[in-house]
């Protein structure tokens, strides 16, 4: 088995919650062994060195490895993990002044469906407090999925004494099975719904869950758009299943376009962006980019002074550009930008 993300690896990674099948030190489960063995910038795995197996329950299926083997591999992850990463990069946010609109943006590599005993998502829900609009890139989440019956975020982040409002996309062109490539989301908590538009809102038309937008109106008429985007990634465009694939059948069978995905995902954001611009609205984008968003043509795209002219906010804020924002990686693939008439006031 080479590097892949097929479906297998994709519950691995949707279990990336680091745990020891069983109480004992010598033994440990074969999730963990993968997700320390393989992540890279990506989010690619490789099992070439796991036992293969056609059992589809592959979480509860276990290696046996020494405890020195164990402490190595957590070494080993460590090491891995560049130093600014470990830092805040700008000021921590305390509690959120009156006043102010909190938006937070996240990639999360997936969210498990499942309500109870869900690790991840109780450390979401930790995270997003005081926040207004929580943006997640990658929720792999395919609702349409008869077994996901929680599998819209708006019932899973339901439950406290704030309303929410939720738009989400996902491919529905194939039906893969429950955890599917991508995905994107926007989730809309407290006074902000009563200036939510939902007839404004809504997601990329393609059906392909490239981006979804939330549409804010106040009393005075001003439109305020956030957009959560994902660029398919490079890097798995020959798998089978994986979105770059997903999204190249499409354009070739349904448009007869062979144009690169990733060069469709640009052009049809920015074409989008630049009319909803032109109308006067003010843009918040955040975006799972999978390349340099500083050095790349997305970050350029989004930034140039004779179009969008976006600021890429928490670089611009705090004076210094992101490092990595993958936990493996050494560049920034992910970013928030606003046009100028967005106030940023912490970042």
């Amino acid at each position: 088995m080479g590097v892949t993300r097929h479906s297998k690896v994709l519950s691995v990674l949707e279990k990336r919650a680091l745990r020891y099948h069983r109480k004992s030190q010598d033994t440990i489960d074969k999730d963990e062994a993968l997700f320390n063995k393989a992540l890279d910038e990506t989010q690619t795995v490789s099992t070439a060195s796991l036992t293969d197996s056609d059992d589809e329950s592959l979480g509860t299926t276990t290696i046996n490895i020494t405890a020195a083997e164990a402490t190595f591999w957590e070494n080993e992850e460590i090491q891995g993990v560049a130093d600014d990463l470990l830092t805040v990069h700008g000021v921590a946010p305390g509690p959120k002044p009156e006043g102010v609109t909190r938006v937070i943006y996240e990639n999360p590599d997936g969210f498990n469906a499942r309500i109870s005993d869900n690790e991840k998502l109780e450390k979401a829900k930790e995270i997003i407090v005081e926040a207004d609009v929580v943006a997640y890139s990658e929720h792999k989440i395919n609702c349409a999925h008869k077994d996901n019956v929680n599998g819209l975020l708006g019932q899973m982040f339901n439950g406290g004494e704030a309303e929410i409002r939720m738009q989400t996309g996902h491919n529905v062109h194939e039906n893969v099975g429950r955890m599917q490539q991508e995905g994107t989301s926007l989730l809309l908590f407290g006074l902000l719904i009563d200036q939510h538009n939902f007839e404004e809102s809504g997601k990329d038309d393609t059906g392909l869950g490239r981006w979804v937008v939330m549409t804010l109106q106040g009393s005075d008429g001003i439109v305020t758009r956030i957009v959560c985007g994902y660029n398919p990634c490079v890097t798995n465009r020959r798998a089978t299943r994986s979105s770059y694939q997903q999204h190249r059948h499409y354009f070739i069978t349904k448009e007869s376009d062979r144009t690169c995905p990733r060069t469709r995902f640009r052009e049809d954001l920015v074409r989008q962006l630049t009319r909803w611009r032109e109308a006067g609205d003010r843009l918040i984008v955040c975006m799972d980019a999978n390349e340099n968003i500083y050095k790349k043509s997305i970050g350029k795209t989004l930034t140039k002074e004779d179009g969008l002219g976006m600021k890429e906010v928490v670089g611009e804020f705090t004076g210094k550009q992101l490092g990595a924002t993958f936990f493996r990686g050494s560049t920034p693939i992910d970013g928030m930008w606003a046009t100028p008439d967005i106030v940023v006031t912490g970042a």
